[in-house]
């Protein structure tokens, strides 16, 4: 009996409240957090009209290249393929387009082809997030160089994607790209 008044003392209930107190705004976090990213599906996010706002930055080569993107995505249903017209303006004035193909090849997976893009791109997911790797030919003054892009897009609410990527030439990062889609 003496045991049973203890276990319910004053101390030990405050000590037990405090307990569970912790375990619920430890539950309420983690659902809000599982509930701050969606998983992206590009054909559903990129149709239409999208903007971007973003930032090259290489420190080995001592450059930052800040951008604008405007997107126009078009779905074709029959073949399962994502158009994406990119029209880049650089914070210097200079102009860039670049076109992906996305081509859906199962609910998880995509298949990637641009035209300076070397080989076609295998696109997944981990997690909520999609990922893939590329090389890309960039010309410079007196010819050109392949460079590997690794990027991550990641949904971070119903109307922003946040695109980080790595850039590597010889596996030595050269640069990194930051960049926020909004619808």
């Amino acid at each position: 009996m003496k045991f049973m008044i203890d276990l319910f003392s004053a101390r030990n209930l405050k000590s037990f409240s405090l307990a569970i107190f912790a375990v619920i705004i430890s539950a309420i976090s983690w659902t809000n957090l599982a509930r701050s990213s969606q998983r992206l599906v590009l054909e559903d996010y990129f149709r239409g009209t999208t903007t971007a706002r973003g930032v090259f930055e290489s420190k080995i080569a001592g450059v930052r290249r800040e951008f604008t993107v405007k997107l126009t995505g078009t779905w074709d249903p029959r073949t399962f393929t994502l158009r994406l017209r990119e029209d880049f303006v650089y914070d210097d004035g200079e102009k860039d387009t670049k076109i992906w193909f996305f081509q859906k090849v199962a609910d998880d997976r995509y298949i990637g082809q641009r035209s300076d893009v070397l080989t076609p791109v295998n696109i997944g997911y981990q997690g909520d997030s999609i990922v893939f790797t590329y090389p890309v030919e960039v010309p410079l003054k007196d010819g050109s160089v392949a460079l590997r892009f690794y990027d991550t897009l990641t949904q971070t609410g119903p109307r922003t994607v946040r695109n980080t990527a790595t850039v590597m030439k010889y596996g030595i990062t050269v640069g990194t790209v930051d960049l926020t889609f909004t619808k």
